[in-house]
């Protein structure tokens, strides 16, 4: 893994905000998988959660700054990143007033126009297994 710098992930996070701003084309997003998360989470309960998504490849999102600061948003997911290994949180405000999310751990599935949302720390597999069964994106 490449080692990141404070310096280089406040580029980073100052990319993924000039992103958000410009707007993300959710509406010409077809189909998606996304776990929603904060740094309000404690750690022991947030960095499993990571790994798991990390494992399924399916992109976190956390809302917004700690504190409302670019810094000490960097120091903390660098924390993470250097400290457990976890790569693919994004922060995106734009995706958590698309889908509605007020709490999390929130994940998210969308097909087409619709998308299904499961709150709570259950396991990835059970989320998507609860989609897949009842949800409007469920296997027909």
């Amino acid at each position: 893994m490449r080692k990141l710098t404070l310096r280089s992930l406040l580029i980073l996070l100052i990319s993924a905000t000039t992103m958000a701003e410009e707007g993300m084309p959710l509406e010409g997003v077809k189909q998606e998988t996304a776990y929603f998360l904060s740094s309000s989470i404690p750690e022991k309960t947030l960095v499993p959660l990571l790994k798991s998504a990390q494992i399924k490849q399916i992109p976190v999102y956390f809302n917004g700054l700690i504190d409302n600061s670019m810094e000490k948003t960097a120091r903390y997911l660098l924390n993470l990143i250097q400290k457990y290994q976890v790569a693919g949180i994004q922060i995106d405000p734009l995706r958590f007033d698309y889908y509605g999310i007020t709490q999390v751990p929130a994940l998210v599935k969308r097909c087409g126009n619709t998308f299904d949302v499961v709150y709570g720390s259950l396991a990835l597999d059970e989320g998507l297994t609860q989609i897949t069964r009842h949800g409007a994106c469920r296997v027909e």
